[in-house]
């Protein structure tokens, strides 16, 4: 069977569970929306902000979504991705990134990546990913940015996104200036059973199915194998479909679902 006929076996006029969520597919759970609106609020306010969640709950979803939501005229967005910082460190990569020059020492090019940023006739926000896999040195030189003189609001919106150990890595003493100035913090967290099942539901008409594919108890098998982690919940429900396509069923049922867990476990 081609991608093409199970498409076609299920009305699909798109993959159902591919990593860009279409807005129709897009679920607004409880956590999501709390933490869209608080990094909102960072945004408009110029706070510093910090979002953690566990792999795979959709964190590349929700700042894709801030991201897609901003006026493009009134602001400009800098997204920084990183495992490691390079011979220059962070600092020097923000430089290069607002085309401000490196100096001798991080403060110094701090101050000149802020000065081009309060020079902006935009909204800047500078998103920092990944950031659990930065050193402590590196996480400091974020604190450069914000020491501005009497605590000036800064002229610039800082997010820092990672891992939950980022928490406990910014709450080390050495990082206690940086973590008190971070004022917003939030986080994302599994599905619900309802919620997933939800999910599955929204994702499968997103893509064009006229119907329910899953039965209520394969959905639930589905939430149980899961944890509620919408990228797992993404593998086992394409898994399950396949499985279901290919005995010419048009929904899935909890063998299906059993079948699928199997194969991705056992892979």
């Amino acid at each position: 069977m081609t991608f093409d006929d199970f498409c076609r076996h299920f009305g699909f006029q798109s993959h159902p569970f591919a990593r860009a969520v279409p807005e129709a597919g897009l679920l607004h759970h409880r956590t999501f929306t709390e933490a869209t609106t608080r990094l909102s609020l960072a945004i408009q306010s110029r706070t510093p902000a910090l979002l953690t969640c566990e792999p795979g709950l959709g964190k590349s979803t929700l700042l894709g979504t801030l991201a897609d939501g901003l006026d493009k005229s009134k602001a400009h967005l800098v997204y920084i991705g990183l495992s490691s910082c390079g011979p220059f460190g962070l600092m020097g990569q923000l430089a290069e990134r607002y085309g401000a020059r490196t100096k001798r020492s991080a403060a110094q090019t701090a101050q000149g990546v802020l000065d081009v940023l309060a020079s902006s006739s935009r909204d800047e926000i500078l998103i920092v990913d990944d950031a659990h896999r930065l050193p402590s040195v590196s996480l400091d030189e974020l604190r450069l940015l914000s020491n501005l003189d009497f605590d000036r609001t800064p002229p610039f919106a800082l997010l820092i996104v990672g891992q939950p150990a980022l928490r406990d890595h910014l709450a080390q003493p050495e990082l206690s200036s940086l973590w008190q100035r971070i004022a917003i913090r939030t986080s994302l967290t599994p599905l619900t059973d309802k919620e997933t099942f939800e999910y599955l539901e929204r994702r499968a008409r997103a893509a064009g199915a006229k119907a329910n594919l899953f039965r209520p108890a394969a959905a639930a098998r589905i939430f149980e194998k899961t944890r509620g982690v919408p990228r797992e919940i993404n593998n086992v429900a394409m898994a399950a479909l396949f499985a279901a396509a290919a005995a010419s069923k048009r929904h899935v049922d909890l063998a299906e679902v059993e079948d699928a867990y199997f194969d991705q476990v056992n892979a």
